[in-house]
């Protein structure tokens, strides 16, 4: 998996490429988590569409622990 993060316009853009699987989820989740407590950033858009396999359990877990945790705006594309 690779993720490219992208800021602008007050939002964080995030294109992911490859597979979405647990070990990938962990580094996203690790830098994503730490780039919003640094920069408080709340709109952020995740784009999956360049991904040819995603392990949707893990997908959706990481969706869900982003909401209890930051309840920011999330989109997925």
């Amino acid at each position: 998996m690779r993720a490219e993060f992208e800021f602008s316009k007050n939002t964080l853009y995030i294109n992911i490429e490859g597979t979405i699987d647990k070990t990938g989820i962990k580094k996203l989740k690790k830098r994503l988590y730490y780039i919003i407590e640094e920069y408080h950033i709340c709109d952020i858009v995740i784009n999956i569409e360049s991904c040819h396999e995603v392990d949707k359990d893990v997908f959706y877990n990481f969706l869900d622990d982003y909401d209890i945790r930051y309840g920011g705006n999330l989109v997925v594309t």
